[in-house]
């Protein structure tokens, strides 16, 4: 597997963590390990942002 597939699938993996953490957060109505559930929406939008630019640095290595 490519390194920038590797990364992209961290980046999604991270992602999808961090957007767990914020609904059980939110769900629970108290911030988990001191930060509000739209500081973990946030890390998961920029992993998120991460992963498309990996995937779009592999499809131009490909070329």
């Amino acid at each position: 597997m490519r390194v920038w597939i590797s990364l992209a699938y961290l980046s999604l993996g991270a992602s999808l963590v961090s957007l767990g953490i914020a609904n059980a957060s939110w769900l629970l109505q108290s911030p988990t390990a001191g930060l509000s559930p739209r500081a973990y929406a946030g890390g998961a939008v920029i992993a998120l942002l991460y992963a498309i630019t990996f995937l779009l640095l592999d499809q131009a290595h490909r070329r």
